[in-house]
């Protein structure tokens, strides 16, 4: 466990002072959580190695204390007191109504409503920080064959894809829209999440999507040729193949899963690399 305590927090002052905040040292935080690393041979014999390796990470963040506040927002999120950093705080969407096309989303007693308001705000969507993260991964080696791979994941966290406020969005129907626009309602009784045009489109939980994610990192492959095939100044040779962000499994919408913010705002996603080499041993 790692308490964090004197982190900066905006003190309200009163205005008769001349000034409206003081900053100080005020707020703590917690993380609590555990970490476990497995590395091991699976096969080892003269001329073959198997080794497997994964690593795994839970982590348990909490907000302790603000001073003399229990919460302030911060944009579409919410610094809480018992809740973790980074939780999002937005209005909840319910959907559209099939008979008028209007956006539907919920009020803070639970009711279905075509009325938006910010009152309605809840902090029920989780954190845009993942609470899981490891990764695994296998070294192979046969005779003068070399297989490396490395793999990493991500869970439990969602994250605020703006991208889609602008991608599905009529008011910006001069741009790139997604396909799914095609569902726009249209008439009573269309069963779609696109409302009419009629209405303007809000910040919702509607655009707060999983952000878990696996990855496949790394690949290599590689074969050294021993110096006996060569003149004696040569010690061997090894010609290699690599690529790197090859793959990534996730529900994500958006660019990139692995955002690194609590809104996805067309961040550029991590290139997919291959390479290819020689390395030459005197």
């Amino acid at each position: 466990m790692k308490l964090t305590e004197d982190l900066f927090i905006d003190q309200q002052l009163s205005r008769t002072s001349g000034f409206t905040s003081l900053e100080i040292n005020a707020g703590s935080m917690r993380n609590r959580g555990i970490e476990i690393a497995l590395n091991g041979d699976v096969i080892r014999t003269r001329e073959m190695v198997l080794n497997l390796n994964a690593n795994y990470t839970f982590n348990k963040n909490e907000i302790v204390d603000l001073g003399q506040v229990d919460e302030f927002e911060l944009g579409t999120s919410i610094i809480r007191e018992g809740l973790p950093f980074g939780t999002h705080y937005i209005v909840e969407w319910a959907g559209v109504d099939p008979a008028t096309g209007a956006p539907l989303y919920v009020d803070l007693d639970g009711n279905v409503t075509p009325e938006y308001s910010d009152d309605f705000a809840k902090a029920d969507f989780g954190t845009w920080l993942p609470p899981v993260t490891g990764g695994f991964g296998l070294d192979f080696s046969w005779r003068n064959l070399s297989v490396r791979s490395q793999f990493n994941y991500s869970y439990g966290n969602k994250i605020f894809n703006n991208q889609l406020f602008f991608q599905e969005n009529h008011g910006f129907a001069g741009f790139n829209q997604r396909r799914v626009m095609l569902d726009i309602w249209q008439e009573p009784g269309d069963i779609t999440e696109i409302q009419s045009n009629q209405f303007a489109r809000e910040f919702t939980s509607k655009d707060i999507e999983d952000g878990s994610y696996v990855r496949f990192r790394n690949l290599m492959v590689s074969y050294t040729l021993p110096g006996r095939y060569f003149n004696n100044e040569v010690r061997n040779v090894r010609l290699f193949v690599q690529g790197q962000n090859l793959y990534t499994w996730t529900a994500f919408t958006g660019f990139d899963p692995e955002e690194g913010n609590n809104i996805a705002q067309y961040s550029y996603p991590l290139p997919r690399i291959f390479t290819a080499g020689i390395d030459i041993n005197f």
